[in-house]
């Protein structure tokens, strides 16, 4: 018995080994598949960021001790002589900035498949242009007006919710669809409280639930534009003590119940279009600080929106007049002047389907003819004002080692948001004036940028060679198909 009882033993403790050397087998397995797996997402994030992995085969040099310490002496700074104004070869950038006023889903995507693709349309092949738009929440607008041939009201305009119900969703998922794709970067204000009645339907309630959903959804666009009449509260960055005609503007006053920039500038607001118009088509540089009332500050930016007559405002903000916004006259003093231009139009506002006349196909195929070019980049809103940030408040360092160059982006120095290390979107298109471009490497803190992001450039009309960071590659997706 007693032998039996320790056989049985030894049996039984074989067991329990084989089975611990299974576990440990199977614990070693997960640990390999768990540890490839993370190799390889942070190989894929590197990838999507644009900075080389240094593990594997590049074509940029291994970041030495001697090249890091060399750029960490150097004190980084802005160079200005350094940095050229506009990716190469563009001498100049516009953007479209439109107001989402009137607009149907059905109007937004016939002429963003115009604009933004290049398939074959009923009014021609599209332009391949990089123009994005607006959108809101809520409608409020108690108009008797129509937004379409159909003889749609108001209430049927393209938004998020249906009227002022955060709980009723509308053109939610082809809004977020839209801004994903980028034809979307821009938010109208919350919604489209004109009202004739001069009643304010706009509550912080609303602006709670919007930015609770866009939270949710991904919807996150940096760049809010004022609308409307006095009824629009929401509105903010134009209030003054010394004028009383943006009085009306409370969103950003905290003793208002109308308050929300607290809200909004937390959750990615970064640029801020605040009513003023202006009849200059240039500018030299597009953004402006502000003040807001809640003692925070964020960037505001100039747009054309009319013309003076006489004297007297002449309002060329309709789809009908854009012929009269890009002339062959204000491209090429644009491209001349080397200069920013954000021309504000009302791209849906038209009620018939395609919003542009005859005329107005031709001057955006004479816009068309300039980005292709080579003269001026045509860029949505977004991407035009985070490049001129950049451009403005970069700092880098410039080292010589060996005989090669290496320029290491540090940080975006900027006085309203804050420093910060910048992502590669956020530096896309920044070139930089070298003697020799091959043997020329760009850094993003301290990490090599791959060379597929880079572009290496001849001589241009200043007679400088250059290298940069490309700018975004040209998407010609069709969308409108694509959901």
């Amino acid at each position: 018995m007693i032998e039996h009882s320790k056989a049985g033993r030894r049996r039984t403790t074989r067991r329990m080994m084989k089975r611990r050397r299974i576990t440990v087998i199977i614990a070693l397995s997960l640990l390999i598949v768990i540890i490839g797996a993370a190799v390889l997402i942070h190989a894929s994030k590197m990838k999507a960021n644009g900075i080389a992995d240094t593990t594997s085969q590049s074509a940029i040099p291994n970041v030495s001790d001697t090249v890091k310490n060399a750029l960490q002496e150097t004190t980084a700074t802005k160079h200005a002589d350094l940095v050229r104004k506009f990716p190469y070869p563009y001498d100049a950038m516009l953007a479209i900035s439109s107001d989402t006023d009137m607009n149907t889903v059905e109007k937004f995507e016939t002429y963003h498949r115009f604009l933004n693709t290049k398939e074959q349309t009923p009014y021609g092949p599209g332009l391949g242009l990089d123009i994005g738009d607006s959108t809101w929440f809520y409608i409020a607008n108690d108009t008797s007006g129509k937004v379409d041939g159909e003889g749609h009201s108001v209430d049927y305009s393209m938004s998020y919710f249906q009227g002022t119900d955060p709980n009723k969703p509308k053109d939610a998922e082809k809004i977020v669809h839209y801004f994903k794709a980028g034809w979307i970067d821009s938010i109208h204000t919350f919604g489209d409280f004109s009202r004739n009645d001069r009643s304010i339907k706009f509550t912080r309630d609303l602006a709670v639930a919007a930015w609770k959903e866009m939270n949710q959804s991904g919807f996150k666009p940096e760049v809010w534009i004022n609308h409307g009449s006095p009824t629009n509260a929401q509105n903010f960055g134009a209030y003054s003590p010394k004028s009383h005609f943006f009085d009306y503007q409370e969103g950003d006053n905290p003793k208002s119940p109308y308050y929300h920039t607290d809200l909004t500038l937390k959750n990615g607001i970064r640029y801020v279009w605040n009513s003023a118009g202006s009849n200059q088509f240039s500018w030299d540089d597009p953004l402006f600080p502000i003040d807001l009332r809640d003692g925070q500050k964020v960037w505001g930016f100039h747009r054309y929106t009319h013309d003076l007559n006489k004297g007297k405002l002449d309002w060329t903000w309709e789809t009908p007049l854009i012929s009269r916004q890009i002339t062959k006259a204000r491209l090429d003093q644009l491209d001349q002047e080397g200069k920013y231009s954000i021309v504000t139009q009302h791209l849906g506002k038209e009620s018939q389907e395609f919003p542009f006349t005859p005329e107005g196909v031709q001057s955006l195929n004479l816009l068309k003819s300039y980005n292709d070019d080579g003269k001026i980049l045509v860029a949505r809103t977004s991407r035009l004002l985070n490049y001129a940030r950049s451009h403005k408040y970069v700092h880098y360092s410039v080292a010589q080692v060996e005989g090669k160059t290496y320029i290491n982006v540090n940080i975006i120095d900027d006085p309203v948001l804050g420093t910060s290390i910048p992502e590669m979107d956020e530096i896309r298109g920044l070139t930089f004036y070298v003697d020799d471009p091959d043997n020329t490497y760009l850094l993003l803190n301290l990490n090599p940028i791959n060379e597929e992001e880079i572009q290496r450039n001849p001589q241009d009309n200043t007679g400088k060679k250059s290298i940069g960071i490309k700018w975004f590659k040209p998407d010609y997706t069709d969308y409108t198909s694509d959901q």
